[in-house]
Parts: structure tokens; C-alpha cells; sequence
């Protein structure tokens, strides 16, 4: 009975870690997946505020040639405070076309998966 509960226990975490893996792309591919919701992960090239307070964060290249931009709007309670320029940052969320581009709209700190 032990052994099974262990089994049961291993595979369920890599299960979980395989689905996780699954559901990750780059930030260069996210142009493929608008209408998706998916762990996004990329280098932040640069972090933009605007005089309104809204927040973009964008990846592998700075505005216009980012791949994908992570937008961060002035009312929500998001905190960016250990967000770098140059981290490797991971979001959840639901990919949308703005302009042309890939973005997710971040409200919710849970959105932010890793800083690194």
C-alpha cells in the first residue's frame, strides 16, 4: 500500500511538471498562440510607464520590435517591484493581439510566475 501511495504521489508531480512544460512558450512564439492562455517566458528588454500609471513590459527587443508586451494597466495592485530589465520572466495568461502584437494583460500578482 506504501509503495502504491508513492507511485501514486510521483506520478502525479510528474504529470504536473509535464503539462507545466506543455503549456510554456517563448516569447518569440507567442505571436502563434493569440486567443490562448499559456506560460509565456522571456527576456524583459525593456519596461515602459506611461503618464497615465499603465505598466508595459516588453520582451526580447524594445518597443517596436518586441516580440510580445506584457501589459500592467494603472488600477490594478500588481506588484513589478523586482521586475528587471534583462530577467527572465514567466506570466499566465490569456495572449491577445494588440496592433499587431502579442500581449497579456497581467491584473492579478498570481499571473506572475517566475522572476529570475
Amino acid at each position: 500500500m506504501k509503495k502504491l501511495v508513492i507511485s501514486l504521489i510521483l506520478f502525479f508531480i510528474f504529470a504536473s511538471a509535464s503539462l507545466y512544460a506543455q503549456d510554456q512558450i517563448s516569447s518569440k512564439d507567442a505571436k502563434d498562440y493569440v486567443g490562448q492562455t499559456l506560460f509565456v517566458k522571456g527576456k524583459v528588454a525593456a519596461i515602459f510607464t506611461s503618464n497615465k500609471g499603465n505598466v508595459f513590459i516588453n520582451f526580447d527587443e524594445k518597443s517596436p520590435d518586441q516580440t510580445f508586451t506584457v501589459a500592467i494597466f494603472s488600477d490594478s495592485k500588481v506588484d513589478i517591484s523586482k521586475i528587471t530589465e534583462g530577467c527572465t520572466l514567466t506570466v499566465l495568461g490569456e495572449i491577445k493581439d494588440y496592433k499587431g502584437k502579442p500581449e497579456i494583460v497581467v491584473d492579478k500578482n498570481e499571473q506572475i510566475i517566475s522572476i529570475e
